[in-house]
């Protein structure tokens, strides 16, 4: 099929009309992506990218919808590319703290790094150049983020945003996706880092006797939705 931007439109609200999706047989996976995967099922396309005719192509994401505590916006994940290793990083700062889900001690990294102040950890962003950012603790240089290939992927992208019933990450859970939007027109990334707008965070943990290896979800690269015309020259609701 070719899209247009009408038909896209159209079939955003075809898919709001259906009310709660379920995740379809065999295609469970315990994390967030699955928001965006049962978003792409419903459009009928293999990968998150979708191309339009008279758009070009735009990168398909999904986003539980959180009325109270605000919506942030995976835009990719991206490793250091020179200095410490996320892993290294975690080894060096991690702390204990238990479980919410089992109340089993962990060793966890999970923390929000901003461009415009330190955060609670003592760790800031600090510019490097025009193409690249360091991460720093205190004064202390720690590790660097050049994001001019994730950038590239996220020149255009058609945001959904669901709300949710069952349990988080259940194979139970099912999708009513109830506001969407056309993000195009990309600004300088590192200026909205800078803002504290988009932001580095780190979601690693481990079990406190060290029996299992870290699980590392990201680094992700976020934006919180009430901030995406930081980063977006055009935001246009259409759903």
């Amino acid at each position: 099929m070719e899209w247009t931007k009408e038909k896209v439109i159209e079939r955003l609200h075809e898919i709001e009309k259906k009310g709660y999706v379920p995740i379809p047989e065999g295609m469970y996976r315990h994390d967030d992506g699955i928001v965006g995967q049962v978003l792409e099922r419903e459009f009928g396309v293999d990968e998150n990218n979708l191309h339009i005719a008279d758009l070009g192509t735009y990168e398909l994401k999904g986003l539980r919808y959180k009325e109270k505590k605000g919506n942030r916006l995976t835009l990719f994940h991206q490793r250091s590319t020179s200095g410490m290793t996320p892993l290294e990083i975690f080894e060096r700062f991690c702390y204990e703290k238990p479980s919410i889900r089992d109340g089993s001690m962990k060793r966890k990294l999970f923390t929000t790094v901003k461009g415009d102040r330190k955060n609670n950890l003592g760790f800031i962003l600090k510019a490097r150049n025009a193409h690249a950012v360091d991460l720093y603790h205190c004064e202390e240089y720690l590790a660097t983020w050049d994001l001019e290939s994730g950038k590239r992927k996220i020149d255009q992208i058609l945001l959904a945003l669901a709300k949710t019933q069952g349990r988080m990450n259940s194979k139970e859970e099912r999708f009513h996706y109830v506001k969407g939007y056309i993000l195009s027109g990309q600004k300088d990334i590192y200026e909205a880092i800078y803002a504290g707008a988009v932001v580095l965070e780190f979601c690693i943990d481990q079990p406190a006797d060290q029996t299992a290896a870290p699980h590392d979800r990201g680094p992700h690269i976020r934006i919180p939705v009430a901030k995406l015309d930081k980063l977006f020259k055009h935001v246009e609701q259409v759903l």
